[in-house]
């Protein structure tokens, strides 16, 4: 009856574990989907407001001359 009782035990304890290590893995999962998101959503933004390559390039000079006006 000990060794039963030892055995339940012992995989209860397992299972806990399993259990948190799924709800971490879980998490984890959701903030690359939500970092995927953010990144999709970026680059949709950036498509839609940049008609050409010269314009996106012009922007990304004038933010880099102004850059510290930004700071």
């Amino acid at each position: 009856m000990n060794t039963t009782n030892a055995i339940i035990a012992i995989i209860d304890r397992f299972q806990s574990l399993y259990e948190w290590f799924l709800r971490i893995l879980g998490r984890v999962v959701d903030l690359f989907e939500r970092f995927k998101e953010f990144i999709l959503n970026l680059v949709e933004y950036v498509i839609n407001t940049f008609d050409n390559e010269e314009d996106a390039h012009n922007f990304l000079k004038n933010y880099l001359d102004n850059e510290h006006s930004f700071i």
